[in-house]
């Protein structure tokens, strides 16, 4: 059973290329909110990124989406870092937390090498990056982001 969810930012939760927030990541929110889930949001800024460092710290802390989350963490290092420090900070089994990403190289592979449920959104930009036996299969695949109701 779920009881926390940790959410990537760039083209999961924020579209990167418009700059602003998915029409339809507010009610997914409120929906796990309502159903009295933990949320937690990671973001790696990386090459493809679109932005700097601060650049996304800012994006993150000035959307209206942040007062839905208890951790929000940014890096430009390492990602995995910034997973481990939420699962310690959630203190919950690794198989209640589901970790939602845009990319099977960052946090399917996180997500399946450390024992979580996941959900891969295969749309936009990384759609074509296709699991493979280093990342394994994500426990869901998605194209939208409200398909996470029927998983929820």
């Amino acid at each position: 059973m779920t009881k926390a969810v940790i959410f990537d930012w760039g083209r999961t939760l924020y579209d990167s290329e418009r700059k602003c927030e998915f029409v339809e990541a507010e009610e997914i929110l409120k929906l796990c909110q309502a159903r009295g889930l933990r949320l937690a949001v990671v973001s790696l800024v990386s090459a493809v990124s679109n932005a700097t460092l601060e650049e996304r710290r800012g994006q993150v802390e000035r959307s209206p989406l942040r007062q839905y989350f208890e951790v929000a963490l940014v890096t430009d290092t390492d990602k995995d870092a910034l997973y481990d420090q939420v699962v310690e900070h959630l203190a919950l089994p690794r198989q209640e937390i589901l970790i939602v990403d845009d990319r099977v190289i960052r946090g399917i592979k996180y997500g399946n090498a450390h024992g979580h449920p996941t959900v891969w959104i295969k749309r936009g930009k990384f759609s074509t990056e296709l699991p493979d036996a280093e990342t394994g299969e994500p426990t869901y695949t998605i194209t939208e982001l409200t398909e996470l109701k029927t998983i929820l």
